[in-house]
């Protein structure tokens, strides 16, 4: 979406694992039949489209299929984040982290 912000991680590699996973489909379903893929919320879909896609790889191919899959898409340039947007997205990060941590925490008592 143009100039809305949404050019940076996760959305890149959300993208190209959809394409994977169109491109794909037969590997991908078939590898996870016991579950209905679509049924899954993005995060949990694109993350067994990319356990399927490096489940073979040694490390160096591994980390190739990371960059590739993080860098920015076609055609727009690499997106500049500044240091206090990366202490502020850090920030929000850890307090849902911990608000995650203490509800588990809560659910086992």
């Amino acid at each position: 979406m143009d100039d809305r912000g949404v050019d940076r991680p996760p959305y890149p590699v959300a993208l190209r694992l959809y394409a994977i996973a169109s491109a794909r489909w037969a590997e991908v379903d078939a590898t996870y039949a016991q579950v209905d893929l679509i049924s899954f919320p993005p995060h949990r879909f694109c993350n067994l489209v990319y356990g399927w896609c490096v489940q073979w790889l040694n490390a160096e191919k591994r980390e190739k299929f990371d960059h590739d899959l993080t860098a920015p898409l076609p055609g727009l340039p690499p997106t500049r984040v500044s240091p206090a947007t990366v202490e502020t997205e850090g920030e929000a990060f850890m307090a849902v982290l911990a608000m995650t941590r203490k509800e588990a925490d809560g659910a086992r008592t």
